[in-house]
């Protein structure tokens, strides 16, 4: 019969022989492993270790999930990944000597052990062999994949007003999880007085937890100190209630709005003030937006981004809608230029025929750049654009769209590219499509912001920033190419360009050639992003220029039996993985 402590032992070994780090030590040296390690307890929190600090020990995490944080010389802060239980930490710094190049942190409540410098010089003497061996592999590794996304498996749900269903709502979510709603869920009264190892035990049972934080402030706290991930619930059409939860800083914050309709404009704004730390927003409607959510949470959504390309980006409407007849479901939407304007059709959940209604009305049966001016700042005076920017969107803000979306500008007072997440959704439209000295500039804070796709015509790096699932880029302006059989430095007299106005051009208008050096610099940045994604789609759009507007439908044709084609060429590679096809 063996003892408690002797079975916890041999788990011990068993457990640290199945890490990569020490699987190859010999049972002796395990064994002298495990005597030197000291257990330690770490709530959620708290900090394991600060950047800078000197490298004493190394850590393995055998309950409960850590993060690691770099403050740059600026004072900003980058989470650069989570160590999940099974992982080591610190044991580059160990070896080399080197101060700890992060701090670590609990993201909620830990079980480590602590390997100190002495202990760990100390079997260096005993089996030089073996720990040599051990530090070529740490030193390979690299330490933990901290570059990994961070797939929160515990959550707690806070009510943000009084009267809030979290019971229901959890049950919902527990089965958008793929999990058992009897296994997910913890309550007040199953966990109120139980030790670390009843939680322990309990994870180890389910592979999605589902605390319900409704009841008094120590069960809420003790909850926080148990998530990876925190959910604030509360109807969306009213205002909310209850303070923020004074929680942990480094476990992400998501607001969670009911809906029973098309959220209000506006709206979302109050929520955003009352919770500014939230990480994300997400409206529910249906059970179709709460699976949308659980593939957020679980690191499975898929984001498209649209590119700028003029009046080929109605090919995007083509390729969205096939796309969805494909059973691709789109959870996140980024754009630039007209890539943003239509991608904010999609974000605004309109259906394939509603967003072609109104793209038909605002680009087609009226000219959005038909307003001339004495061009001193542009060859137009952009108050169609703004004027059909406004009737298709309304006053909404970007936060009331259903599905979370953003548009970038390039900022020209400070040279970077911004991205529009939240605040008027037109006015940010707007900017993405300023076309330089064809559309006026958007002057606002300061700034003068123009065509995003100056800077990144296929912003897929801002949409690996917010989303750790698949991408498809669909890129309608890369392989565009403004050509001539001309020869000439220097234009003919005015008498001979006469009669181009009235039949077919040799010159590129100065349109042309102010739309293309638009999108021109960031062919450079196109060709890397597109590496970022899993599917690529670049659509045939030969004999579509920029400005054709009139080549409306065709665009839209083009662009959805090409990607047809396209799903059909790679339909098994795809369904080699279940976040895009099914």
């Amino acid at each position: 019969m063996h003892s408690r402590a002797e079975l916890a032992r041999r788990e011990l070994l068993i457990q640290l022989a199945t890490m990569p780090l020490f699987a190859g030590l010999d049972a002796s040296s395990l064994s002298d492993l495990a005597d030197a390690m000291n257990w330690l307890a770490l709530p959620g929190g708290a900090t394991l270790f600060e950047q800078g600090e000197e490298s004493d020990s190394l850590y393995v995490l055998l309950y409960g999930r850590l993060a690691a944080v770099r403050v740059s010389l600026d004072g900003s802060k980058r989470t650069l990944g989570c160590v999940a239980p099974g992982e080591c930490v610190g044991e580059i710094g160990l070896i080399t000597g080197d101060v700890r190049s992060a701090g670590v942190f609990a993201l909620r409540d830990c079980e480590l052990l602590r390997l100190p410098r002495p202990a760990f010089e100390k079997l260096v003497a005993m089996h030089p062999a073996a720990m040599l061996g051990m530090a070529r592999i740490a030193l390979r590794r690299n330490g933990p994949n901290l570059g990994a996304p961070a797939i929160p498996r515990c959550f707690v749900l806070l009510p943000a007003q009084p009267g809030v269903d979290l019971g229901a709502f959890a049950r919902r979510l527990a089965g958008a999880l793929g999990a058992d709603p009897e296994l997910a869920l913890v309550t007040e009264a199953q966990g109120r007085y139980r030790d670390a190892g009843w939680f322990n035990a309990r994870e180890a049972h389910s592979p999605t937890l589902i605390y319900l934080g409704e009841g008094d402030a120590d069960w809420q706290k003790r909850c926080m100190r148990q998530c990876d991930c925190m959910l604030v619930v509360g109807e969306g059409l009213a205002k909310p209630q209850l303070p923020p939860p004074d929680a942990n800083p480094h476990v992400p914050l998501h607001l969670v709005l009911l809906q029973y309709g098309e959220p209000m404009p506006g709206s979302t704004l109050a929520w955003r003030a009352a919770y500014p730390g939230a990480a994300a927003h997400h409206h529910v409607r249906s059970d179709a937006d709460l699976a949308r959510l659980a593939r957020r949470l679980s690191g499975r959504a898929v984001g498209v981004v649209l590119s700028g390309g003029g009046a080929r980006g109605f090919a995007h409407l083509g390729v969205v809608k096939a796309l969805q007849e494909a059973g691709i479901t789109i959870d996140y939407v980024g754009g630039a230029s007209i890539g943003a304007i239509l991608g904010a059709g999609v974000a605004a959940d309109w259906s394939h025929e509603q967003r072609v209604e109104v793209f038909r009305r605002s680009f087609v049966d009226t000219n959005p750049l038909g307003d001339w001016t004495l061009p001193l700042v542009s060859l137009r005076a952009g108050r169609q654009v703004s004027r059909r920017l406004r009737e298709a969107f309304g006053e909404r803000d970007i936060e009331d769209l259903p599905l979370p979306f953003y548009a970038v500008s390039s900022n020209l007072t400070e040279g970077h590219l911004e991205a529009h997440e939240n605040g008027s959704l037109w006015w940010a439209l707007r900017a993405s499509c300023a076309i330089p000295g064809v559309l006026p500039p958007v002057l606002g804070g300061g700034r003068v912001l123009v065509d995003g796709g100056v800077i990144d015509n296929l912003p897929v790096a801002e949409m690996r920033k917010r989303l750790s699932g698949e991408i498809i880029a669909v890129d309608v302006g890369g392989s565009y190419r403004l050509s001539t059989k001309l020869e000439e430095t220097e234009l003919p007299p005015w008498w001979r360009l006469l009669p181009e106005f009235f039949g077919k051009r040799t010159h590129p208008s100065l349109a042309q050639v102010l739309l293309r050096a638009g999108m021109v610099n960031s062919d450079a940045t196109v060709q890397r992003r597109r590496k970022q994604t899993r599917l690529l789609l670049k659509p045939v759009l030969d004999g579509i220029d920029l400005l054709e507007w009139n080549e409306f439908q065709r665009a839209i044709d083009l662009g959805y039996e090409f990607t047809r084609r396209k799903l059909d060429e790679s339909r098994d590679a795809l369904r080699a993985e279940p976040a895009l096809l099914p």
